[in-house]
């Protein structure tokens, strides 16, 4: 029996050798399994970092039990984010030593403390709030640099609460940088070129102008078209609204909505001679030479007026204005034009401020911008189809029940970037 029970306890040594397993300490949440030749000690993510992480987002979303019935399937979610993208983690900086791209020049080393910095700043700005809170903060804390003060202390405290410093939150930003370098060298194996870009564009305008092709008012309600694609002779219509009272402007309505078009003539027509004196004097103004701009500040009721300071794009066979407003628009001959027209909200003094055109500065920045997405996106695709590959062979085991979480397929997307994304 004796010889038995030791040629067992040898047959199960050599089960673990041969399957990739070994004795692992306790404080181990996840530990690679797969053939990898990196130290095993340091591939493994310990309940430690993985505490700080969870702790700090518990802090931040301000969760004081996740075992509370409205909160408990959150927090697991998160458990299982986090035990994900620390394990990603690990693979990251297992590769990017192996690479070579464990170092960074002086300019991504600043770009680091900048970003670590806003983000202190940012949370310090936040705690404030703790400050001069009576039994839920402090007290009796006066003047900008004191309370500053206090609320960096705060700060300091709650982080120790979660067993870190701002030095836990500068490696996060410091790991983040290095996936960084990670996507951008996985991505050198399917460059992305300006070329590309300037297709992109050329789809989305090809696209656009089908659109308003179509129905124009699909065009107009699609307030992003514009800066891709405007139609030909589109105008840039500044005008000056004098609007009805509101008992005129209820009674038109009303009549409106009957079907009572005669009667809704009638109405505005007696509104409209109200006003009338006041919309001969502007124009009186501008025949005088007055600058439409500031008279239009002086008298205007438009509520859009500051907002449009170029004023309303107007295009060919448009439907977003009263036809009137929009008829009037095509009847300007020049820029500069201005002339008297009348709609159910009052008088409108328009004026042909501009041609609308997209100028070859804002189309190359658009083209940048598509650029930008394209490489993010090929870098995105590139870093998840190789950590999937790395998620297979590091093949990670997880203490699932330690983490009180489901076991479920690895999540190579999970961000590297760990607390700097999550809070």
């Amino acid at each position: 029996m004796k010889f038995k029970k030791i040629a067992a306890a040898f047959a199960a040594a050599a089960i673990v050798m041969t399957c990739g397993c070994e004795v692992r300490s306790s404080t181990a949440a996840a530990w690679p399994t797969g053939s990898v030749t990196s130290s095993r000690e340091e591939l493994t993510v310990t309940f430690d970092s993985f505490n700080k992480e969870y702790k700090y987002w518990l802090l931040m979303k301000q969760i004081p039990d996740d075992t509370a019935t409205e909160t408990a399937d959150e927090c697991k979610t998160q458990r299982e984010s986090i035990i994900n993208y620390l394990i990603n983690e690990k693979i990251v900086l297992d590769q990017t030593k192996q690479m070579g791209l464990d170092s960074f020049t002086d300019e991504e080393q600043q770009s680091i403390e900048d970003d670590y910095n806003s983000f202190i700043e940012q949370s310090i700005e936040s705690f404030k709030s703790y400050v001069n809170a009576g039994e839920s903060g402090t007290s009796e804390v006066n003047g900008d640099a004191a309370i500053l003060e206090e609320a960096e202390k705060i700060y300091d405290e709650k982080l120790a609460e979660c067993g870190m410093t701002r030095d836990d939150i500068l490696m996060w930003f410091r790991n983040a940088k290095l996936a960084d370098k990670l996507k951008a060298k996985l991505a050198e194996d399917s460059p992305i070129e300006y070329s590309d870009a300037e297709d992109e564009y050329n789809d989305i305008v090809d696209g656009i102008k089908q659109v308003y092709e179509n129905d124009p008012s699909d065009y107009e309600n699609n307030l992003y078209y514009k800066y891709y694609w405007l139609p030909e002779n589109s105008r840039m219509i500044k005008h000056i609204l004098l609007k009805f009272d509101t008992e005129d402007s209820t009674e038109i309505s009303a009549c409106r909505e009957n079907n009572d078009e005669a009667g809704a003539e009638k109405a505005k027509e007696q509104a409209l001679e109200k006003l009338k004196p006041r919309a001969e004097e502007i124009i009186n103004m501008l025949d005088n030479g007055g600058d439409f701009d500031e008279i239009a500040q002086a008298y205007s009721e438009d509520p859009g007026l500051a907002s449009n300071p170029d004023g309303y794009l107007v295009i060919p066979n448009g439907t977003t204005y009263y036809a009137e407003f929009q008829q009037a628009a095509y009847e300007l001959q020049n820029i500069g034009d201005y002339k008297l027209v009348s709609t159910d909200l009052g008088w409108h003094i328009e004026m042909y401020a501009s041609d609308a055109v997209i100028t070859e500065e804002n189309q190359k920045s658009l083209i940048e911008s598509i650029l930008k997405t394209l490489q993010d996106n090929s870098s995105t695709a590139s870093y998840n189809s190789a950590m999937q590959k790395w998620r297979e062979e590091y093949a990670y085991d997880i203490d699932y029940i330690k983490l009180n979480i489901t076991e479920s397929a690895d999540t190579a997307e999970s961000s590297t970037a760990s607390e700097v994304s999550s809070s």
